[in-house]
């Protein structure tokens, strides 16, 4: 070897070594939300009497008040006649088609919420693409203004599964669930947005390509990243996978169509879901609270536990250094040790600089669809619960 090769080589090995230190220096994955989280006060706790109660999403407005969009849906059987198989819709099933995205607001952020009214409901009308649930709502602040990301779907009576004729109920289920795409509104302030005064694109910003992503497009969360373009990470399945896989995809405006950009934790034992996504400036990552759906115990030692995952760019995630956000459990402030059948949709409120200030999830505290579906009991009601984060 020539010398001017060896130092050719001396040098580019040395600019490695040097971004590698960089990258070391620069992104510090020392978040650790488990050691953090605070104990509940009953005013975190929030429900609704004669409603499933899900997916809260929280926000500061101008007027220094905490707003609350949140998922819910009637307890019950199903009665309306447009659909012959409607009862696959009773009880807790019923966010598959009669899910609305409501409001609450309050003057703190740890609650007490108190319920306005409801802001997105489908009509059924078959001409639109969110005919009929209004699901997984996340409320975020780009700029001068609001979005509100959400899921909704239609009916494809077209469309095909494999085991259709063995499990006719869980087919004619499909048919629903596979239309799910993403949509999104814009407004200038919570108040308009409450009162209807929003900008609404003519369709969804993400859907299935039934090439890459299969059946389903749920879960979405959107941050901006450092570069100015916006993320979003949701939740899908590739074909002929039956466990969920994370995807991300990127655009150049919060309100147009996303394009996918590559696949996140693809192998079951790594399959997860809810995930709620956010840009940590102190430590120039991003990272993701997520709902671990496996039993292998490789992310977090429970199943369906919150986890924490991390990413340097955005498409390459990995588990955090401090993965478990919490057990299916809350610890009150009046002593008791609470444990959960589901502890899912955490949205975490964070400042400016992506910094955690408090953690939502909904919850319940036994199996929401054992449950009577005609009277559902205390012990079987759905709630969210918000989780104060202590400062570090």
């Amino acid at each position: 070897m020539t010398r001017s090769v060896f130092l050719y080589f001396k040098f580019v090995f040395l600019q490695i070594v040097a971004f590698l230190l960089f990258l070391k220096l620069s992104a510090q994955d020392d978040l650790n939300l488990n050691a953090r989280l605070g104990i509940v006060d009953s005013s975190g706790i929030f429900y609704t009497d004669g409603y499933y109660t899900w997916c809260s999403s929280v926000i500061k407005g101008e007027d220094g008040k905490y707003h609350m969009f949140y998922s819910r849906w009637p307890h019950g059987k199903r009665t309306a006649d447009d659909d012959s198989m409607n009862y696959i819709f009773n009880g807790f099933r019923g966010w598959n088609k009669y899910s609305e995205i409501a409001y609450a607001v309050s003057d703190h952020l740890n609650g007490p919420y108190r319920y306005v009214k409801t802001i997105l409901k489908g009509d059924g009308n078959p001409a639109r693409w969110d005919r009929y649930t209004m699901h997984n709502p996340q409320i975020r602040k780009f700029g001068k203004f609001y979005y509100l990301y959400y899921i909704s779907n239609s009916f494809d009576p077209g469309f095909q599964y494999k085991d259709s004729a063995t499990n006719k109920d869980w087919h004619h289920w499909l048919k629903y669930n596979c239309t799910q795409s993403v949509g999104v509104i814009r407004a200038s302030s919570i108040q308009d947005l409450v009162a209807g005064n929003y900008y609404k694109p003519t369709g969804p910003v993400m859907m299935v390509d039934r090439i890459n992503t299969f059946e389903v497009t749920t879960n979405p969360t959107v941050t901006q990243g450092p570069d100015g373009k916006y993320y979003m990470m949701f939740k899908s399945r590739k074909p002929n996978v039956g466990n969920m896989t994370f995807w991300m995809a990127k655009a150049d405006q919060p309100d147009q169509p996303f394009t996918l950009i590559g696949d996140v934790f693809t192998s079951a034992e790594l399959a997860c879901e809810d995930p709620c996504m956010w840009y940590d400036r102190k430590r120039k990552c991003f990272y993701a609270a997520v709902k671990y759906y496996s039993h292998s115990k490789k992310l977090v030692p429970q199943f369906g536990a919150l986890a924490l995952i991390t990413s340097r760019d955005g498409l390459h995630w990995q588990a955090a250094h401090h993965s478990l956000v919490s057990l299916r459990e809350i610890r009150m402030k009046d002593g008791r040790r609470i444990e959960l059948a589901h502890l899912e949709r955490p949205f975490v409120v964070t400042d400016q600089k992506g910094q955690p200030l408090a953690l939502f999830a909904a919850a319940s505290i036994n199996e929401p669809s054992s449950g009577d579906v005609m009277h559902v009991t205390s012990e079987y009601n759905t709630f969210n619960v918000c989780f104060p984060i202590k400062k570090k």
